[in-house]
C-alpha cells in the first residue's frame, strides 16, 4: 500500500463527517482497522474508509444495526471473502445463457452470483462484493454502459473489474465508450466459454498485482 493512500484519524473523521471520537469507536469495534502507524499516530487506508462510510451508513439506516452488529456483519463478510473461492457476478438477461455460464464457472471452482437486469446488477454487486463481473451490454432497466459507469463511480464497487460481453461491441467507438466507462476487457457473442475463462483469469491476475 502506498503512503499516499494512508490518512490520519482526522481525515477519516472528515470522510465520515463524524467526530474523531466516533472514529475511535469505529476502530475499537473493528469496523475500521489501522493500516500502519507513525510513532503513536494511527494511519488508515483512504479507500477502505470511503467504502466503510457507505456500508456503515446503509447498515445503520436501512437495517438499523448497532456498531457491534455492524462489526460482526463486516467480519463475516471478510471471512467469506478470505476463505472462499473467487466470486463471479454474471449479469445477463437471457436466463438460459446465464445458467449455462453459471454452471460452467461453478464446475471450474468459482462462486457465482447472478443478475438478470441492470438494476439488479447494481444491488447484487454491492452486497455480494464479487471479484469480477461479466456484464452483458443489452439489459433491461439499465444497459451495460450505465451499469458499468455506476459501478465504477461507487466507492464500494469501483475496484471490481468488469468484462463487458455483447453481440453489439463490434466497432472501435463501442470499445472506446466502454473504456471511458471503466470496462477492463471485452468479448463479443457468441462467447467461447474457454476463452471467457481465460480472460477472467487474466483480468483477476492483473488486478491482484
Amino acid at each position: 500500500m502506498s503512503e499516499q493512500n494512508l490518512i490520519g484519524i482526522e481525515e477519516v473523521a472528515e470522510i465520515f463527517e463524524k467526530s474523531v471520537e466516533s472514529i475511535r469507536k469505529y476502530k475499537n469495534y473493528g469496523i475500521l482497522k489501522v493500516a500502519d502507524k507513525i510513532g503513536n499516530k494511527d494511519l488508515f487506508d483512504r479507500q477502505d474508509a470511503i467504502q466503510k462510510k457507505q456500508i456503515v451508513k446503509e447498515l445503520q439506516v436501512q437495517d438499523g444495526l448497532s456498531l457491534s452488529q455492524i462489526a460482526i456483519r463486516l467480519e463475516q463478510t471478510s471471512d467469506i471473502q478470505a476463505e472462499g473461492p473467487e466470486k463471479i457476478l454474471i449479469v445477463e438477461d437471457e436466463e438460459a445463457t446465464r445458467e449455462a455460464w453459471a454452471e460452467f464457472f461453478e464446475n471450474a471452482g468459482y462462486q457465482i452470483a447472478q443478475a438478470g437486469d441492470g438494476q439488479e446488477a447494481l444491488e447484487v454487486a454491492r452486497w455480494e462484493r464479487p471479484d469480477i463481473i461479466l456484464l452483458d451490454l443489452r439489459l433491461p432497466k439499465l444497459d451495460g454502459y450505465q451499469v458499468c459507469q455506476r459501478l465504477k463511480s461507487d466507492p464500494i464497487t469501483s475496484g471490481t473489474p468488469i468484462i463487458m460481453i455483447t453481440a453489439f461491441l463490434t466497432g472501435s467507438s463501442d470499445t472506446v465508450r466502454g473504456i471511458e466507462y471503466g470496462a477492463d476487457d471485452y468479448l463479443n457473442k457468441p462467447v467461447d466459454l474457454e476463452v471467457l475463462a481465460a480472460r477472467v483469469k487474466m483480468v483477476l491476475r492483473r488486478v491482484s498485482r
